[in-house]
């Protein structure tokens, strides 16, 4: 691994490729907050040790672990191919909160560390204070020794953003023109920095994201790309549903446009999970404390399979022990005809804190001029 860290002032000559390919690393932060996830998080770490093992029979895992965390409690990640950091950090929403990858033709890589503001700031986020979450980008460079691109001042998460690894950028107009975001630019400004900073030549807003999201409707919970050309979409047949007319402007966007390289996109429907709530006995397991917003019991929860992770080899897909888990494996195994190891983890823990597998994990493009060395865990 290189020994130099390199803040760039300029991506120039980078790309950000698509996530099914090849990864270095995949980068996961463990819950601990007692106001989100019920119990001190114990039953969610279950879900995330199911998560790690699953993926690191393909990749390495670097975990981070924040050390308030005691050893005790997550002892049991001390895993084969797994690599762990102990940093501090408000929340695990990895996807969100660390940078966004990118990669050149020389194989090097680049972080881009957009701000983070806990999906609104002061007028929707999610939970304050956040600084902890804002600066942990910086600091995971730092340990992997990957060149540092600076974009504090524009608020991006990274499940709002999503792309086919060949200049088209999906995302939702839902959220990325909310307030809470970066409210004194418009969409044509927005679009310019995503071109200019991610170096994408195309950038398609969907109308919605999924009903009731707490992220203001992030692109990852609503769909995706499965190949370049091919995008999986969320769908209802419920008209009944307010997201049904969500799904349908989705779609009839979708139809309306091409990629970067002119092409019309295939559209595969993904069908949602019956709708989900979090139950009275669930919500009295979290703490109210003031700090984050309240989980009620009767919350409808933002539950969709097109939440999933995808390395070259594998994918990792939600389930709910629901009547479609099933179907929505028949789907991915269907289309990817045996490329993809199609890996089915019950993840509804994960769910009740706001997010599913891919809102908790992110990748870091494969680059054989870095390496993720192994460190002593700590006790």
């Amino acid at each position: 691994m290189r020994t130099i860290v390199k803040e760039k002032n300029s991506s120039l000559g980078y790309s950000f490729p698509f996530e099914g390919e090849k990864h270095l690393a995949t980068l996961i932060i463990l819950p601990y907050r007692e106001d989100t996830w019920r119990e001190s998080a114990l039953p969610a770490l279950e879900e995330y040790l199911s998560l790690v093992k699953a993926i690191s029979q393909f990749e390495r895992v670097v975990i981070i672990i924040d050390p308030r965390i005691s050893y005790q409690t997550v002892k049991n990640f001390q895993l084969p191919n797994v690599t762990i950091l102990r940093l501090y950090s408000d929340d695990s929403w990895a996807r969100d909160t660390l940078p966004v990858f990118l990669k050149d033709q020389k194989d090097d890589l680049l972080g881009v560390d957009f701000g983070f503001n806990s999906w609104g700031g002061d007028f929707n986020g999610l939970y304050k204070p956040w600084d902890l979450d804002n600066a942990i980008g910086r600091k995971v460079l730092l340990e992997l020794k990957i060149p540092r691109l600076a974009e504090k001042d524009f608020i991006l998460e990274g499940g709002s953003i999503h792309t086919d690894g060949e200049g088209t950028l999906l995302t939702t107009s839902e959220c990325l023109l909310s307030k809470g975001r970066n409210p004194n630019l418009t969409q044509s400004q927005i679009e310019d920095e995503l071109k200019k900073t991610l170096n994408i030549q195309k950038v398609l807003f969907l109308p919605f994201g999924i009903y009731e999201d707490e992220t203001s409707g992030h692109v990852d919970n609503i769909a995706c790309f499965l190949k370049p050309g091919t995008v999986l979409l969320s769908w209802t047949d419920d008209k009944n549903d307010p997201q049904y007319d969500r799904s349908l402007k989705d779609l009839e966007y979708l139809e309306s446009v091409t990629d970067a390289k002119g092409r019309k996109l295939e559209i595969i429907r993904m069908p949602l999970p019956s709708v989900q709530y979090l139950s009275d006995k669930e919500a009295s397991g979290i703490k109210i404390d003031g700090k984050a917003i309240e989980r009620k019991g009767g919350r409808r929860l933002a539950a969709s399979y097109v939440n999933f992770y995808m390395g070259q080899d594998f994918i990792i897909l939600p389930q709910f022990h629901d009547a479609m888990d099933e179907k929505a494996v028949t789907i991915l195994d269907s289309f990817y005809q045996g490329k993809k190891k199609i890996i089915p983890l019950y993840s509804r823990e994960i769910l009740l804190g706001g997010g599913n597998l891919h809102c908790v994990t992110k990748q870091v493009p494969y680059s054989d001029l870095y390496e993720v060395e192994p460190k002593e865990n700590e006790k």
